[in-house]
């Protein structure tokens, strides 16, 4: 039977992250995945010289837990411009970032996208996310986006046109009942940084963790089916764990569970774990030439239709799309788009008119590539004590014991590129920092 002092069950960014600091302080460990490769939900796939990621994912340069275990460098991360281009009166307008791009502040203020007094307000927001620490944010009181964004004296025009597009987008949430937190934690992030993706896709992430591991960290393509836990039974003892394969059975000191939340809670068996899932869907067009080089996400603004954003993905990461091809990325709005919606042509016929009015006849002549469906994109997050201790460990039976089973993924912490890899290396922290295992 082998038997290790750790098991991560789940290679995705919170168990790689988990592996990757108790690797440098030198514990050794096992990550087991039940698939072929690692990343869990930021997936990349190559074909024909076109980079496609699954559902339209970007790494925000300002993450502490990026910032902390990640080489930019190495990454050869595009940057987008700052700021987006709305739909406004059939055009599109720039909403720019005036910290960032001062000389065109003043064609920012000037645009039809909500009054002066909004963009106003959007200043004194991001002013006011940017203050104290992260742990700090995260206790203020909190509402749901909607509310706060009224509280705040957005108009209505602003919160429906900017807002529920752009926050959608990144939520996944177009009716804005996510948590204010969540809000002030986004515009702390968009302000502190650059938007990025790397020049070989967004699973350039999760690879760059993984080849960071020892040889034989790693174990891939290994369902686990249960948990088998010991219980603590007194000084100078430890429990041993059995993690049950298909084919194999690991004896272990320790677990980290780095699933996503559902299959956390059945392999702990604790069904209040399982949260709600917010989707998305994704679609990808190759075109002869780039309909808008500007380098800025589109965003549906004031009109009507499927289509919530889109980005010329090439104008960002020339790797994207082979030598005279243009690769444009098309997000679809959930309440257009449910979850468990299959038909391909239904979508693509209700998607291209949208697009035409965007860019013209020449939509016509665009090559539909791929479409992705994620129904299970982001955890819906209370952002509720996401910074406690508790927050890490699984719950045991025996609440005196010292805990010996551990927890970690977006789910744990904010529904984020951030929030997974930093609940990562918080269980890391908190294993080497415990009593030592014998």
């Amino acid at each position: 039977m082998e038997s290790h002092k750790t098991v991560i069950i789940g290679a995705g960014l919170a168990g790689l992250a988990c592996a990757n600091q108790l690797t440098r302080a030198g514990e050794s460990c096992l990550v087991i995945e039940a698939t072929d490769r690692v990343g869990g939900r930021v997936r990349t796939d190559h074909s024909d010289g076109f980079t496609f990621d699954h559902g339209f994912q970007v790494l925000l340069t300002s993450y502490p837990a990026c910032r902390e275990l990640l080489d930019y460098p190495a990454l050869r991360l595009q940057p987008f411009e700052p700021g987006a281009l709305l739909r406004q009166q059939d055009q599109f307008c720039l909403l720019s970032d005036p910290w960032r791009r001062p000389l065109k502040a003043i064609a920012t203020a000037i645009n039809p996208v909500g009054s002066l007094s909004d963009k106003v307000r959007i200043a004194r927001l991001r002013r006011v996310s940017s203050r104290g620490t992260l742990a700090e944010l995260y206790k203020r009181p909190q509402e749901t986006t909607l509310q706060r964004l009224r509280h705040d004296g957005f108009s209505e025009k602003m919160i429906d046109e900017f807002f529920r597009p752009f926050l959608g987008g990144v939520f996944l949430d177009e009716t804005l009942s996510t948590s204010s937190r969540m809000l002030e934690f986004v515009f702390r992030m968009f302000a502190a940084g650059d938007i990025a993706i790397p020049a070989d896709g967004m699973a350039a992430i999760p690879r760059q963790l993984a080849d960071s591991l020892p040889r034989g960290t790693l174990k891939l393509k290994s369902s686990v089916v249960r948990i088998e836990a010991s219980e603590y039974t007194g000084q100078g003892s430890h429990p041993v764990h059995r993690v049950v394969l298909n084919d194999e059975t690991i004896e272990c000191q320790r677990i980290v569970v780095a699933t996503p939340s559902d299959a956390a809670a059945r392999l702990l068996d604790r069904p209040e774990m399982a949260t709600e899932w917010s989707g998305t869907t994704n679609l990808y067009f190759a075109a002869e030439r780039s309909p808008d080089p500007r380098r800025l996400l589109m965003l549906r603004g004031d009109e009507d239709g499927p289509v919530q954003s889109a980005v010329v993905l090439s104008d960002i990461a020339p790797t994207y799309a082979p030598a005279g091809q243009s690769l444009i990325s098309v997000s679809v709005d959930a309440a257009h788009e449910p979850p468990n919606a299959t038909d391909d042509d239904d979508l693509e016929n209700r998607v291209r008119p949208h697009l035409t009015r965007w860019f013209g006849d020449v939509v016509k002549t665009w090559r539909l590539l791929r479409i992705y469906r994620v129904p299970y994109a982001l955890p819906v997050s209370t952002m509720d004590e996401i910074l406690s201790d508790e927050r890490t460990i699984a719950p045991g039976k025996n609440d005196k014991a010292p805990s010996t089973i551990f927890v970690a993924g977006d789910h744990r912490e904010t529904p984020s590129i951030q929030g997974a890899m930093n609940s990562g290396i918080r269980v890391a922290r908190r294993i080497l920092s415990g009593p030592p295992v014998l």
